[in-house]
């Protein structure tokens, strides 16, 4: 049964997909399999005989799973005429449905799905136009974007690291039905060829137990196998009006949504917080809920390779009265500077407009949410954020802190960031480098938050603004990182991607 197949998840992101030999290794194997049973045959022993059943079981499954390796990659150099995307088929496909009032959460699979196949995000180099969402009739409404984002990154963990894409096409199910009768057969045969055995040979008895054991496995694969979206996808194409398949389609699909598809939660750090420089360790990390913020972006199918500057533009700050120049030429220097750098800067401003200017509006609770989970991914996911000096920028910047809070309360601490007073920083030079030696971090900080202090839109500014780093950073991360945090539960940080990768035209701009 075993024929050391490679796992789905341990080869993507080794590079070109068709460098790596699955297909000669399962051969390879396949033909070290045979040779071993070649070997055991006894002609005088019934037990022989039963090789075939469980050889075909572990062929099947063997090359189910290069045949998933195969189908999650892009090989060919360009793409054909079948292989772009029918808006028309799929647009009167929603139109029939239309007709049949599915529920709502069967229209959020369904939509997840085609948004998926429309635009398969794991194939980097894949064309794709945002107006073939219209077309297709494959938008959203913005209270139901992010829960077709949750089942749509399910969709891509499938494809990436499952079987299940090939489990529901006719030849995956005939597959697995076979495999399950082989060893339903083998079972079977070795009950009644050692039945008087049993109990006296020990070998005898593990060997029916193990037996027991893979075929009660692979019966409960089966159950469990409607209970997927993909199934759900496929049994939507014959629903027609079929109550009984109608009853069962509500059924399935109340399941999967009631299920945890992701860990619901971003990770939170703040440099702020004092217990950090008393712990042992340097790092904490604190878990909240993910409240919901709706934010509109209209970058008109650009990528995004700015942030910042829809902000400025957006708010029309340069003709407000209320802003001066000094106060624009502050914002636009904290925006401009290193990613890692604005990062931190920015999340102390935030820090000392929290304490000085409090606000109970969805503004500002959704930029101290933001604004801690940017210094989480910058501290212990800096790979997401493109970025290859984040720990010396952040080691510099807690070495600055650590001293400054360490002397202060809480209060007092904020209560002179927030004064007009110039900060005295801990001077760094013979730790500092080039990268952070012209580095001011209190005092870049207690620029900024002066700047923004006594602004009526102080709170839609600092919320839009982090809102615009989070997507510069969701997509300038490599589509890999993204993939590989579905496996660890999914971060907000993919969600905004997969946002941002449906309104982005690949045709005219390339990622």
């Amino acid at each position: 049964m075993q024929l050391g197949t490679p796992t789905p998840y341990c080869i993507f992101g080794r590079g070109q997909p068709a460098q790596h030999p699955a297909d000669a290794e399962f051969v390879c194997q396949g033909r070290f399999v045979v040779w071993i049973l070649i070997r055991c045959w006894d002609r005088a022993s019934p037990i022989p005989f039963l090789y075939f059943p469980l050889f075909a079981a572990g062929i099947i499954r063997s090359a189910a799973t290069v045949w998933a390796l195969k189908s999650v990659y892009w090989e060919r150099s360009s793409i054909s005429v079948k292989d772009v995307f029918d808006e028309e088929t799929v647009s009167k496909f929603f139109n029939k449905f239309d007709r049949l009032r599915l529920s709502k959460e069967q229209k959020i699979i369904l939509k997840a799905y085609y948004r998926f196949e429309c635009l398969k995000p794991h194939i980097v180099n894949w064309l794709y136009h945002p107006e073939s969402l219209s077309k297709s009739q494959l938008n959203v409404d913005r209270d139901l974007a992010f829960i077709t984002t949750e089942v749509e990154l399910g969709f891509m963990y499938d494809v990436l690291y499952t079987k299940q894409p090939i489990l529901y096409k006719p030849l995956g199910l005939i597959g697995r039905f076979t495999s399950f009768f082989c060893l339903v057969s083998a079972l079977c045969g070795f009950a009644v060829i050692s039945k008087n055995i049993f109990l006296i040979d020990m070998y005898i008895a593990y060997t029916y137990v193990l037996l027991m054991g893979v075929t009660a496995l692979e019966g409960y694969q089966i159950v469990r196998q409607p209970f997927s979206p993909w199934a759900i996808v496929v049994m939507s194409h014959h629903q027609r009006n079929r109550p009984v398949l109608t009853r069962l389609l509500n059924f399935l699909v109340e399941r999967y949504m009631k299920r945890k598809r992701w860990s619901n939660s971003v990770g939170q750090l703040n440099l702020l917080d004092d217990r950090l420089y008393e712990w042992p360790w340097s790092i904490g990390r604190i878990l909240k809920p993910l409240g919901k913020k709706g934010v509109t972006l209209r970058r008109r199918g650009k990528p995004f390779t700015e942030r910042g500057d829809w902000t400025l533009k957006a708010h029309e700050l340069s003709g407000d009265v209320k802003w001066t120049q000094g106060a624009l030429e502050v914002l636009e220097k904290n925006i401009s500077t290193t990613f890692d750098k604005s990062i931190i800067v920015w999340h102390v401003a935030t820090n000392i407009c929290l304490l000085s200017e409090p606000d109970d509006s969805p503004n500002c609770k959704g930029s101290d949410l933001l604004s801690n989970y940017m210094i989480y991914l910058l501290a212990l996911r800096p790979y997401m954020l493109s970025l290859t000096t984040a720990d010396i920028t952040l080691e510099h910047a807690c070495a600055i802190l650590k001293p400054f809070l360490r002397y202060r309360d809480r209060d007092e601490a904020f209560k002179t960031l927030s004064s007009e007073e110039n900060v005295l920083e801990a001077s760094l030079d013979q730790m500092g480098t080039i990268i952070t030696r012209e580095w001011h971090v209190l005092l870049d900080a207690q620029e900024l938050a002066a700047a923004l202090k006594g602004k009526d839109n102080k709170w839609q500014i600092i919320s839009s603004i982090w809102m615009e780093l989070l997507c510069y950073a969701a997509y300038n991360c490599q589509v890999y990182h993204h993939a590989k945090q579905l496996r660890r539960g999914g971060e907000l940080i993919t969600h905004v991607w997969l946002l941002l990768m449906h309104e982005t035209d690949k045709y005219t701009h390339t990622p």
